[in-house]
C-alpha cells in the first residue's frame, strides 16, 4: 500500500511539472508572438476583418482572388454569389453555411485597396436604370447619366449592394483606377438583408467633415515694376539666355492689350508684368496671356495661372512674328514685355520643317538637355496610335530622344524608351508640341523607343541623339 500511495504521489507530482512547462511555454509564446509581430492592419488584414464580421452575423462570405490594375485601363470583374459554406472559407468558425441565393437575399461586393488609390466602380446594370428621355434631361442638366452610374472610393474603399432581383446587376463589376496604379482585395457577401457597413468595420477609412475653403485675403502685391524686370532678366541669363530684350506698352482701361512682335528662331521666354498703380483702391494685377503665331493661329504657349505676372515658353523653328494677348492689368498701366532667346540647338534638323523643328528644340529646352554635338542616330516619321522604334546603342553611353509634332492636331503625345529591366518616359505638356527623354544603356546594346500620338491626323518625328 504504500509503494501503491508513492507511485500515486510520484505521477500527481509529475503531471503537475508538465502543467507547469505547458504554462510556461505558452506564456513564452505568446510573449514572443508580441514582440516579433507588432500590431498593424494592411491590406489583406481589412479584407480579413470585413469577412469575418460579415460571416459573424451569418453571411456567406466568399474572397476573390487579389487584382491589380494599372491607370487608364478598366478590369472587369465577375461576382458570383458565394456558394454554400463560404462562411467559414471567410475564417468565421460556426458562422452560418446555409446554402443557396434566395430571391429576397442581398449580394454585397466590397472592394478595398490602399488608402492612397483612387478609383470607380461600375455594376453592369443596376435597377432603376434611367430611360432614354432621362438620360436627355440628365445631359441639357450637364450632368452625365454614366457618372451617375459610377461609384467613387473613399480612403481607398469602395462597396455595392443590391437585394432581390437587382442583385443581377453586379454579376460583372467595371473597375477603374484614377491613380497611377493599385491592388486590390475583394470581398463578396451574400445575406438576408443589408450586412454590416463598412464604415463600422473600418473606421479608419472613413473621411472627416470637409472644412470650409475660407477667405485667402488680398493677392499678395508684385512689387515695383522696374525691380520685377531686372529680376526676370537676371534668371534668365543664368540660365544660359545670351540676350533679353523688353519692350512695353500701355494697356487699355480695362486692363489688356495685344503684343505683335518679330521673334529669331530658336528658344524663347516671354515674361509679361504690369505696372501697378499707386492709388489704395485699385483692381488686383492678375496677368493672363497667350501666344500665336500670326497668320496661322497656332498656339505656341499659354498661361493662365493666379499670379500677378505671366510666363510662356516655347521654340520657333524659323523667324516669325508672335502675337501675345494679354488681360488683367490694373488699368491703362504700363505692361513690360521680356523676351529672352535662346539659340536654335545645334544638330537640329530643319528638314521636316520649322513646326518639327521648334518642337524637338523645345522638347531639349523643356527637359533642360544640351545641345547636342553630333548627328541624330535614328530618326523617324510616325502618324496616329502607338509605334515602337528599335535603337541601337553603345554600352556606357547615354542619349536623348525626342518626339514632335510635324502637322495636324496633337491632344496626347507620349514618348517612353525600355532599356533592359529599365524604363523612361515623357508626355508632351499642356499646349505642347514636344517631349522627350534621356537614358543611358549600361551593358545593353538595344532600346526600344516606343511613341504614342493621339489626336486629330497627328503627324509626329522622332530624333534620337548621343550626348556626351
Amino acid at each position: 500500500m504504500a509503494a501503491a500511495r508513492g507511485l500515486v504521489e510520484r505521477g500527481r507530482r509529475a503531471a503537475a511539472g508538465a502543467a507547469r512547462g505547458a504554462a510556461l511555454a505558452l506564456l513564452t509564446a505568446l510573449a514572443g508572438l508580441s514582440a516579433g509581430a507588432p500590431a498593424r492592419a494592411d491590406l489583406s488584414d481589412d479584407a480579413a476583418r470585413v469577412a469575418r464580421m460579415w460571416s459573424l452575423s451569418g453571411a456567406r462570405v466568399a474572397r476573390l482572388p487579389p487584382l491589380f490594375i494599372e491607370h487608364g485601363r478598366v478590369r472587369v470583374v465577375a461576382v458570383d454569389p458565394p456558394p454554400a459554406g463560404a462562411a467559414a472559407v471567410a475564417g468565421a468558425a460556426g458562422a452560418s453555411g446555409a446554402a443557396g441565393p434566395k430571391a429576397e437575399e442581398c449580394l454585397t461586393v466590397v472592394f478595398l485597396a490602399p488608402r492612397t488609390v483612387e478609383f470607380t466602380l461600375e455594376p453592369d446594370s443596376f435597377a432603376g436604370e434611367p430611360s432614354a428621355l432621362e438620360g436627355l434631361v440628365h445631359r441639357l442638366r450637364g450632368r452625365d447619366p454614366e457618372d451617375e452610374r459610377r461609384i467613387h472610393s473613399v480612403a481607398g474603399a469602395a462597396a455595392i449592394l443590391r437585394c432581390g432581383a437587382a442583385r443581377e446587376g453586379l454579376r460583372r463589376v467595371a473597375v477603374e483606377v484614377l491613380s497611377t496604379r493599385g491592388a486590390f482585395d475583394v470581398v463578396v457577401a451574400a445575406s438576408s438583408g443589408p450586412p454590416e457597413r463598412l464604415e463600422s468595420i473600418l473606421p479608419e477609412r472613413v473621411s472627416g467633415p470637409i472644412a470650409p475653403r475660407g477667405d485667402p485675403g488680398r493677392p499678395a502685391e508684385p512689387g515695383p515694376l522696374d525691380a520685377r524686370v531686372a529680376r526676370a532678366a537676371r534668371r534668365a541669363r543664368a540660365e544660359g539666355a545670351p540676350r533679353v530684350a523688353p519692350i512695353d506698352m500701355r494697356a487699355s482701361s480695362v486692363g489688356t492689350g495685344q503684343f505683335s512682335v518679330k521673334l529669331s528662331e530658336g528658344c524663347h521666354r516671354l515674361d509679361l508684368m504690369a505696372e501697378v498703380p499707386g492709388v489704395a483702391v485699385r483692381r488686383a494685377t492678375d496677368l493672363d496671356a497667350e501666344a500665336r503665331e500670326a497668320g496661322t493661329g497656332r498656339l505656341l504657349g499659354r498661361d493662365r495661372s493666379d499670379a500677378p505676372d505671366t510666363r510662356l515658353d516655347f521654340c520657333l523653328g524659323e523667324p516669325g512674328v508672335v502675337e501675345v494677348p494679354f488681360l488683367g492689368a490694373a488699368g491703362p498701366v504700363k505692361v513690360v514685355l521680356s523676351d529672352a532667346q535662346w539659340p536654335m540647338p545645334s544638330h537640329v534638323p530643319g528638314y521636316f520643317g520649322a513646326r518639327a523643328r521648334g518642337n524637338l528644340a523645345f522638347a531639349l529646352q523643356r527637359r533642360r538637355a544640351p545641345a547636342p554635338r553630333a548627328q541624330a542616330i535614328v530618326e523617324a516619321v510616325g502618324a496616329q496610335g502607338d509605334t515602337l522604334v528599335p535603337v541601337q546603342v553603345e554600352p556606357g553611353r547615354c542619349y536623348f530622344a525626342a518626339a514632335a509634332l510635324v502637322r495636324g492636331e496633337m491632344r496626347a503625345l507620349r514618348i517612353s524608351v525600355e532599356l533592359g529591366d529599365r524604363a523612361a518616359r515623357d508626355d508632351a505638356g499642356e499646349h505642347s508640341e514636344g517631349a522627350g527623354v534621356a537614358f543611358c544603356s549600361e551593358i545593353e546594346e538595344s532600346a526600344a523607343v516606343r511613341v504614342s500620338a493621339r489626336g486629330g491626323s497627328p503627324v509626329w518625328v522622332l530624333s534620337v541623339w548621343p550626348m556626351d
